[in-house]
Formats: structure tokens, C-alpha cells, sequence
């Protein structure tokens, strides 16, 4: 059995973006073990030296906001190109910073790429992670991120007191611009590429085609499931926030102390990242439970989620109170002042070990340190994959990036407020024991989660079934479409038969073409009707080319008598006849019934009982398109025919007919979306009010199925609730007045050709 379902070919920009996400995550912590050199360096206050990183963690959550709607929008290539770039330009002007304030506008600026590389990974890696591994694979990310943590602040503690501090910035910014160049050449996973229910696209190898649009926002903001997981993260982010940043310095500071100052930091660092340990077991442990539990149902990994989070609370206080001070001449150690640099590794790991012997407490403290962070770590694997399960693929990156606002905005607090915090409760360990019990709140919006999400699921699966059909519908449309271009050229032909070779072969050629390729993508896809078409069209184009181009070649000779030269044009005159008997008309006659057929789609709906309101859409959406395809059709001629200077009168009358049709085409396509648009706004009225659409499918299927009468089902339905009642009536009213209004607006003229 595989590891994976991925496909092959999308492992390698999954590889990329998660080593970009690694480098990322390093680069937002790499500045904190080196405080005290910074601060000693440019001679600031304690209150300023967190600053940089405040304003990283902020300056990050807003433009994660921006970057993350882009990502629905446009090429995300270019997109985690342009980020990439601004957090390399952030991290090299950090090595090179020459005072504070540098340091602060460099770190803003990483901040401001970093913003991207969220959302956009995200995005990127969701579109390849089938459903049932989403869990066990954002978990893998959460481990990365986690060691990235590490690697960036141990880098920083371990190469920054050899080689200065900015070091680690420069060699960062050097290995990302490698993988972003390399990253450039990818080509990215489509857009739901993952999603079960858009899986037949791929068969058909069409992309999926929708975007975010402004509107998608408030959809994506009243999400329930959203709406919850948004606020926990402000809160669950907290006592991480205070563990990752101050446990090293609490350690360094105060417990740790005593210790030879060349290897103080590096142990502080050390037990401090113990606790991590835990945390990359948990990210294993639960990310692959999480992806066993919602093959059995889908809101488990909620449930699983909610049950870590509040057990971590007395796991991580028992931790806490496992501390206590270490007295450095109890440890039997004799160090020399100072510790030669080739043997602080010796000491180093000798006085870790010994404090475990010394100090049983240490031992409980990794034990329960190991507890806790597993159980933390249940719900930083299964978020981001119940945030993909919820949201449609055009919402991914925006909804994560929302949750990436929530939890940079409570990170960010958290560091401004920091020392305020350890001024107002004592001591850095007040402040942990405080910040431990946030997680609470966060475990009671997971048990709400838990409760919307199979709700949010099934809409968003519902939607992705609905726009699968609706784009195989299109396709078939758009073949059929070409087929009409490719006549159109067939026919326009004829008018150059006679006095313009070139034009009249190279009309032929275009349709030949078109039908080949409509002809190819019929017999691949099976759609029988189109490829025999094209195929019998075809067959024929390539017979009258053929005979063209043989009359021509006769005709260009110097010595052909005038007798065989007008025998010559009679041939032409019979090939322009074939192509009037032979090919089927795309001619004004038939767009005029297209025009009619969409005028008939509206009134089909119009006739509908207004409760049927879905199935309304639905016509007026198939009125669009064929008013959409009327005006494309009439574009072709009028552009071809438009280019000819020698039109007869009777070409210029068509042509003015065409162009009187097109006008109308255009107002009525136009009354036809605001018609659409007055439709909808009503449905979203009734949703302001508390009426979801899901209800007002139940009462359109009542009606239609069992043949009801609409007001006795919603007197019925509604019974107690009068509000409910009188909105939904007045909104059904109002569907009637609207179509009024268009039938006011538009009007219906029998053209005729002549």
C-alpha cells in the first residue's frame, strides 16, 4: 500500500513551499537569543528590545490578509515569488542593520513577506493533500515549523556568540533565494486539485476555474466553524507565544543562573526545548489519529481537538511546578574561568546531566512537559485541516490567512505586552502559570467548532458538486460553440472564392483547425455527438481546400485559355454552392433563435411558482449563457464580414440587422444579471434574518414534489415563528415584482434577416 496518495508530480513544489515555510518560521524567531547582544550592541532599554519582533508578528498578520485574498485571485507563483522576496530583502537588511531603528524596519519588512508565505503555502499544499491525509500532513508541517523554531533560535544561540548575531540572518537569506528561484520554474498543483468532488475535472483536464471575489469575504467571516477557530487561535497562541519567547530567559535568568556564563544559555536552551519535543511526537501521534477518526466521521478531528486542549491545561501547570533554582556547587563540577571554547560541549552536557540526577524535579518536569506538549500540539495538527475541510478551494488562502491574522494579532499583544505582564504579576513565571489558562476559552470554541463543522462540510460539498456540473455543462457548451466558429469560417468563404485566395484558404484552415481540435477533445472526453461532427465537418473542409487550391493553381497559369478559365470560375461557383447545401447555416437566422431560446429561458422561470426560487436561477443562469454565446457569435460576423469593403447592398442590410441584434443582445444580457442579482440579494436578505438557504431548498422541494400550495407549506412550516413567516412571504412577492420590473425593461423584436 503507498504512503501517500499525492501524486508524484506534486511532492516536489510540496517539498519547496514546506522549505520555505521552515525558513520562514526560523527567520521570526531567530532574534530572541540574541536580545542581550542587540541591547548591549545599540544601547537601548529592556522595554524596546522585543519591538522588532512585535512588530514582525503584526506587520505579518495584516498583510497575510492582503496576500491571502490575492492567493484566491491570481498566479500564485508570482504571488509566493513577490513575499519570498520581501521577507530575503527583511532578513538581509537585518544582517547588515547599523542601528536600532533598522533593525525595526527590516524586521517589518520580513514581516510583511512572511505574510505571504503563509497563506499562499497553505493554499498550495491543501490543493495536493487528499482529505483523508490532511491531518497527518499539516501535522508533519507543524513539526517542521516547530524544529524550524528551534533551528532558528538555536542557530542564533549557538553560531551567533562565534560569528555575531547577524550571521544566521545572511545565511538564511542566501538559502531562500536558491529556493525561490528553483520554485519559480514548478508548476503548482491546480486549484482543488484535492477535492473528492472535483475529481472528474481532472479527468476531463479542466482547472477549476472559480476566485475569490469581495463579496466571498463576508461568506467566509459567518462561516460558523470559521468564526470559531478564528477567535481560539487569538487565545490558544498566547501561552505558546510566552513559551516559546521567555522559557529559554526564564531558565537563563533566574533558574539557571549560577551557571559559568559560556555555557548558561545553551543549557537554558536546551531544557527549554525539551518541552519540543513532545510537541514533534504530538504532531506525529495525533495529526495521523486525527486522519484515522474522520474516516470514521468527519467533525472528530474536532472532537479530538477540543479534548487535547483543555487536558493540556493541567499538564503544563504540573510542569511549571516542577521548576526550581539550581545551585551550580551542588552540581560537584569544578569549571574554569573561563571555559575554554573546544570543551564547552564537554561541560555542557555534563551539567545537564548531572542536574537530572541532582534535581529528580527536572525529571517530572519532562515528563509532564511531555504530556502537555503532545496534547497541545492535537490541535495545531488538525486546525489547518479542518479550516481546508470547510472552505472552498478559492477560500483556502484568505481563510487562512484569517486565522494567521487572529493568531499574529495575539501574539503580537502578547509580546508588547510582556513586560508589562511580568511587572503587573511579578516574574516571567507568574506570567506562564497566567497564560496557561487561556487555553481553556480555546478548548470551549473547539467543542463549538466541533458542533458546525459536519454542517459546513456538506454545504461546501454540495457547492463543488453543483459548480463540477456546471463546468462539464460549460465545456460541452464552449465545443459546441468552436463547432459554430469553425462554420461560421466554412461559410464565410464563400464570399472570397472569387477574388481572394489567400483569405478564402486561410478561412479554411482556421476551421479546419478548430474542428480538429474538437474532434481530438470529443473522442478523448467521449462526447460522441461532438467528435463525429467535427470529424464529418472536417472531412468536408479539407475536400473544398483541396479543390481550391487545384482550381487556383490552374487558374495562375499565364497560358490558360479565357474558355477553360471561366470553366474554372464555374468550378468555384459550384464549390460555393456545396458549402450552402452542404454545411449546416451558423447564420442570423439561427442566432436569432438562440436570442429567442434565452427569452424563452426567462419566461420558463417567470412561469415557475416562486418558491421554486433555485430552479428560477437556474434558468436565468442558462439565459445568461446563451445571451453570452449570441453576442460571441455575432462578434465573429460582424468582424469579418466589417473587414470587406466591397459589401452589396444585401450584406449591408444583414450587417445592420447583426448590429441592431448584437445592441439588444447586450441590453437584454444586462437586464438578464440584474434580474439574477435582485434574486439573490433577496435570498440574502432572507439569510440576514436567520432563514438559511438550506431551509429554502426544503420548502422549494415540499412544493415541487408533493405539487403544495406554497403559502399553505409555509403557514405550516412557520407556524410559530409569524417573523419567519411574513419575511419569506414578502420575499416570494417580491420575486414576482422583480420580474415585472424586467419584463418593463425589456423588449422582445421579431427580427427578420430581409
Amino acid at each position: 500500500m503507498p504512503i501517500t496518495k499525492i501524486e508524484k508530480k506534486d511532492l516536489v513544489p510540496i517539498v519547496l513551499v514546506c522549505i520555505l515555510l521552515f525558513i520562514s518560521t526560523a527567520c521570526a524567531n531567530m532574534l530572541i537569543p540574541s536580545y542581550s547582544a542587540i541591547k548591549q550592541e545599540f544601547k537601548i532599554a529592556e522595554a524596546l528590545i522585543a519591538v522588532p519582533d512585535a512588530s514582525f508578528v503584526l506587520i505579518s498578520a495584516f498583510f497575510a490578509l492582503i496576500w491571502g485574498y490575492y492567493t484566491d485571485r491570481i498566479n500564485r507563483t508570482k504571488l509566493i515569488f513577490a513575499g519570498a522576496f520581501s521577507w530575503t530583502i527583511g532578513m538581509l537588511l537585518t544582517g547588515f542593520s547599523i542601528n536600532y531603528p533598522m533593525i525595526v524596519i527590516s524586521r517589518i519588512l520580513s514581516g510583511a513577506g512572511m505574510g505571504c508565505v503563509l497563506p499562499v503555502g497553505y493554499s498550495i499544499i491543501s490543493d495536493a493533500i487528499p482529505p483523508d491525509e490532511r491531518s497527518g500532513w499539516f501535522g508533519l508541517i507543524a513539526i517542521l515549523s516547530s524544529i524550524s523554531n528551534g533551528v532558528g533560535q538555536g542557530l542564533s544561540s549557538f553560531l551567533g556568540p562565534i560569528l555575531t548575531w547577524r550571521f544566521p540572518f545572511l545565511l538564511l537569506s542566501g538559502i531562500s533565494i536558491v529556493i525561490v528561484f528553483v520554485l519559480f520554474f514548478i508548476k503548482l498543483p491546480y486549484r482543488g486539485a484535492s477535492e473528492t468532488e472535483l475529481s472528474e475535472l481532472q479527468d476531463w483536464e479542466l482547472e477549476y476555474s472559480y476566485r475569490i471575489a469581495k463579496d466571498d469575504l463576508t461568506q467566509i467571516i459567518h462561516k460558523k466553524t470559521n468564526q470559531y477557530l478564528i477567535v481560539q487561535g487569538f487565545f490558544s497562541i498566547i501561552p505558546g507565544t510566552i513559551f516559546i519567547f521567555f522559557l529559554t530567559s526564564l531558565f537563563n535568568l533566574y533558574y539557571f543562573n549560577p551557571l559559568p556564563q559560556k555555557i548558561r544559555l545553551q543549557t537554558s536552551t536546551i531544557f527549554a526545548g525539551l518541552v519540543g519535543i513532545g510537541y514533534l511526537l504530538g504532531n506525529v501521534i495525533l495529526s495521523y489519529l486525527g486522519d484515522v477518526v474522520f474516516r470514521r466521521r468527519k467533525k472528530n478531528r474536532a472532537i479530538l481537538s477540543t479534548v487535547c486542549m483543555i487536558l493540556t491545561v493541567p499538564f503544563c501547570l504540573l510542569m511549571l511546578f516542577s521548576i526550581i533554582p539550581v545551585d551550580v556547587n551542588s552540581l560537584g563540577i569544578s569549571y574554569p574561568d573561563p571555559i575554554p571554547t573546544e570543551e564547552i560541549s564537554t561541560y555542557l552536557f555534563q551539567t545537564i546531566g548531572k542536574i537530572f540526577v541532582i534535581y529528580p524535579n527536572y525529571v517530572f518536569f519532562f515528563i509532564f512537559a511531555l504530556i502537555g506538549s503532545i496534547l497541545s500540539s492535537g490541535p495545531v495538527a488538525n486546525r489547518n485541516a479542518v479550516m481546508v475541510d470547510v472552505n472552498l478551494p478559492e477560500h483556502k488562502g484568505t481563510a487562512a490567512s484569517f486565522f494567521s491574522l487572529s493568531e499574529q494579532v495575539g501574539k503580537g499583544l502578547t509580546l508588547l505586552i510582556s513586560y508589562l505582564l511580568i511587572t503587573l504579576l511579578g516574574s516571567i513565571y507568574n506570567m506562564m502559570i497566567f497564560s496557561v489558562f487561556f487555553w481553556i476559552p480555546a478548548g470551549f470554541l473547539w467543542f463549538l467548532a466541533s458542533r458546525n463543522v459536519e454542517e459546513d462540510m456538506e454545504a461546501k460539498n454540495r457547492i463543488l458538486k453543483e459548480r463540477k456540473q456546471m463546468t462539464l455543462i460549460d465545456y460541452v457548451f464552449e465545443l459546441e460553440v468552436q463547432l459554430d466558429r469553425a462554420i461560421q469560417k466554412i461559410q464565410d468563404t464563400k464570399y472570397y472564392l472569387k477574388d481572394n485566395e489567400s483569405r478564402a484558404l486561410g478561412l479554411l484552415t482556421d476551421a479546419i483547425n478548430i474542428l480538429n481540435y474538437c474532434e481530438r477533445r470529443g473522442e478523448y472526453r467521449s462526447i460522441t455527438d461532438v467528435e463525429s461532427k467535427a470529424r464529418e465537418l472536417k472531412q468536408k473542409a479539407i475536400k473544398i481546400k483541396d479543390n481550391i487550391k487545384d482550381i487556383y493553381s490552374q487558374l495562375h497559369n499565364k497560358e490558360l485559355q479565357s474558355t477553360q478559365r471561366k470553366h474554372l470560375h464555374k468550378d468555384l461557383e459550384q464549390i460555393k454552392l456545396f458549402i450552402t447545401e452542404s454545411f449546416p447555416q451558423s447564420s442570423f437566422g439561427i442566432i436569432q433563435t438562440y436570442y429567442e431560446d434565452a427569452y424563452l429561458k426567462i419566461t420558463e422561470a417567470y412561469l415557475l411558482d416562486s418558491s421554486q426560487v433555485f430552479e428560477i436561477l437556474d434558468k436565468i443562469e442558462r439565459a445568461i449563457r446563451i445571451y453570452n454565446r449570441v453576442k460571441h457569435l455575432l462578434d465573429e460576423r460582424i468582424e469579418e464580414i466589417g473587414r470587406r469593403s466591397d459589401l452589396t447592398e444585401e450584406d449591408n442590410i444583414a450587417l445592420e440587422k447583426e448590429k441592431k441584434l448584437y445592441q439588444k443582445t447586450e441590453n437584454a444580457l444586462w437586464a438578464t444579471l440584474n434580474l439574477k442579482n435582485k434574486i439573490n440579494d433577496l435570498i440574502q436578505n432572507l439569510e440576514t434574518k436567520g432563514i438559511e438557504r438550506k431551509n429554502l431548498k426544503k420548502i422549494a422541494e415540499l412544493t415541487s414534489e408533493y405539487n403544495l400550495n406554497l403559502r399553505k407549506v409555509i403557514l405550516e412550516t412557520f407556524r410559530d415563528d409569524k417573523e419567519t413567516r411574513t419575511a419569506l412571504l414578502l420575499a416570494y412577492n417580491k420575486i414576482m415584482e422583480v420580474f415585472k420590473e424586467f419584463y418593463e425593461i425589456y423588449d422582445l423584436e421579431d427580427l427578420k434577416v430581409f
